[in-house]
């Protein structure tokens, strides 16, 4: 692809502190006809550090797992109050708080995704995945991102949040709109209606009745001596809903699409499950979902750019991972790679909070499935297509097997 400099654009629309040198003219969720995310990516290898583009309002671009480790590690130079691009009018907490508000927050939220409170959700998770598998394996086909990824790691996390389960059918399409929508609006529309449900729907039920859920505790926690706003609740009801939702049934699906075009990668795991945990980390390196935003909280130099104050930068963890200067190609998947040290989960204080559930999902499927299924390849004439969003994804998977 070829990124024009600032050609063209007119004078007025390139801040006065940024040089001409560092813009390119770079939407980074336009794939261009990509149909598989890291391509898209890998061709930031000819790009600045850092650079400026004008898409949506103006903003600089990381591009080297250096620079977003550092962003990710020194909240105070790089805040979360814009967490995502384009900006949301919301804001959520949790997500885009910074400092002691944020610690509040996630020291409400945290007991639920320990170790020691996941291990029941284990064990659920690992009965709804042979369950699910039971349910189509004599098919010896299926739609894989509707019938199996999208269904248990809903199942999983409401049962957390304490959710109704007839509720997920009109949950899960909200969560996709926000994190890979067609137009800004649909992200906005699908903030709104989740935190409408959460406001008019949970809120309610649980000031009648408290559980051992989520949402109960914070509804019985304070800040600063006062209880939680509703309006505060129900913008965490959004951000655990859609991230809950969506982030593990991705990662799903770009895991099994590999491992159907690899099979001899397949059947290593097949032969020798004590690899699983390893080939995971390597997968979640290879094929890392988020693309987050930060805000640049003063006047300095970094990777080369000169920022200020109030500017944007786009972090896309998805490009952290196939960085060269990294990893020795990158692009390849080696389950033995010396090195798999990644930050498909962030880093800092702001390191995603459901790392541990997701990564205990992840694990459970691939022991189950591969022992049921260790035969799987991409039906014929599919052709596999990603987008890029908030959270990359793969809309729809045909795989098949032979039913033994």
């Amino acid at each position: 692809m070829d990124f024009n400099d600032s050609a063209g654009l007119p004078a007025s629309t390139i801040p006065a502190h940024v040089p001409p040198s560092l813009v390119r003219q770079y939407d980074w969720m336009d794939m261009q006809g990509e149909t598989e995310t890291a391509a898209h990516f890998l061709k930031m290898d000819a790009l600045p550090d850092v650079f400026w583009t004008p898409y949506y309002g103006g903003h600089w671009v990381a591009t080297r797992y250096k620079e977003m480790e550092y962003i990710y590690t020194h909240a105070g130079e790089f805040s979360s109050r814009h967490a995502t691009l384009p900006v949301s009018p919301f804001q959520i907490p949790l997500q885009e708080y910074d400092g002691e508000a944020h610690r509040l927050f996630r020291g409400i939220v945290q007991p639920f995704f320990t170790p020691k409170h996941i291990f029941d959700l284990e064990k659920t998770a690992r009965k709804l995945t042979i369950d699910l598998i039971d349910g189509f394996y004599a098919r010896g086909h299926c739609e894989f991102i509707s019938e199996f990824a999208q269904q248990m790691p809903i199942v999983i996390l409401m049962s957390l949040l304490g959710l109704p389960a007839e509720d997920r059918d009109y949950l899960m399409p909200l969560s996709e709109s926000i994190t890979r929508f067609e137009k800004y609006e649909d992200k906005i529309a699908g903030l709104m209606k989740i935190a409408q449900y959460t406001g008019e729907k949970i809120i309610p039920a649980r000031r009648a009745k408290p559980g051992p859920d989520i949402f109960s505790a914070v509804l019985a926690a304070q800040a600063g001596g006062a209880p939680i706003t509703d309006q505060e609740i129900m913008g965490l009801g959004a951000l655990l809903i859609a991230a809950g939702l969506d982030t593990v049934a991705s990662m799903l699906g770009f895991i099994t699409a590999h491992l159907a075009q690899h099979p001899e990668q397949r059947r290593e795991l097949v032969e020798n499950p004590a690899l699983i945990t390893e080939a995971m980390e390597e997968m979640l390196r290879r094929y890392s979902l988020a693309n987050m935003c930060r805000q640049v909280t003063k006047d300095m130099e970094f990777g080369g750019a000169p920022l200020k104050a109030g500017d944007l930068m786009l972090v896309p963890l998805s490009r952290a991972g196939l960085d060269p200067a990294k990893y020795d190609h990158p692009e390849v998947v080696d389950f033995h790679r010396a090195s798999k040290i990644n930050i498909t989960f962030g880093r800092g204080a702001h390191q995603c909070i459901g790392a541990f559930l997701a990564r205990t999902e992840l694990r459970v499927f691939l022991q189950e499935w591969l022992q049921r299924i260790p035969e799987f390849e991409i039906k014929p004439g599919f052709e596999v297509k990603a987008k890029v969003g908030s959270a990359n994804a793969l809309h729809a998977l045909e795989i098949v097997w032979k039913p033994v």
